[in-house]
């Protein structure tokens, strides 16, 4: 009797944790979709895809990586950070990740931050042409995943998607199948009336 008890105690929690994990991937993801640009202040991290090898071997094409909300005051010089830019001056904005080349306090609480690709105390390194303020700033590194890029391509490609929705078709059909035989088949206790 204890031991059923504690085998629905058990099922309890795990249905519990699962419906919060989903109910959390469901607000992140409605977030990423209709207000990306909040999603690292109300979750303190955001994911990025790493597209080119501007910043190798530090951070290579196709790695993942997982940015933190960004505090200005404790930037420093070196940090890793992503921020909108326009890279090609066509008036379209694109997301970049560099290193902070220089932070200057222009007054109390606005700042004007230079990026580059390559870090090191050589003098003679040339910072990237665009300036940017705080407001440009999304995120600060945290971490990669090497190579899981190659993964969130193939899921956002035409493949990629139809592959989920054969997948997710195949497995809700199999288990509508398993329950309709666990309902069809008698238990022991009618098999024994």
């Amino acid at each position: 009797m204890a031991e059923t008890k504690n085998k629905n105690i058990i099922a309890m929690v795990r249905k519990i944790l699962f419906y919060v994990v989903v109910a959390f991937l469901s607000v992140f993801i409605l977030f990423e979709i209709f207000l990306p640009g909040q999603t690292v202040k109300v979750f303190g991290f955001k994911p990025y895809h790493v597209m080119t090898q501007s910043m190798e071997p530090v951070l290579n094409a196709n790695d993942f990586i997982i940015v933190g909300n960004p505090d200005v005051d404790e930037l420093e010089e070196g940090d890793i950070i992503t921020f909108y830019a326009d890279i090609d001056y066509n008036g379209e904005e694109e997301i970049v990740t560099h290193y902070i080349y220089s932070i200057e306090e222009d007054s109390p609480g606005d700042y004007t931050i230079r990026t580059n690709r390559h870090y090191s105390d050589d003098q003679n390194i040339v910072p990237d042409t665009w300036e940017l303020s705080e407001e440009d700033v999304l995120g600060v590194y945290a971490f990669r995943i090497p190579f899981l890029g190659y993964v969130t391509e193939f899921l956002k490609s035409p493949f990629g998607i139809a592959a989920i929705v054969v997948n997710a078709g195949v497995i809700t059909a199999i288990v509508i199948l398993v329950k309709r035989e666990k309902k069809e088949k008698p238990t022991e206790e009618e098999e024994k009336e």
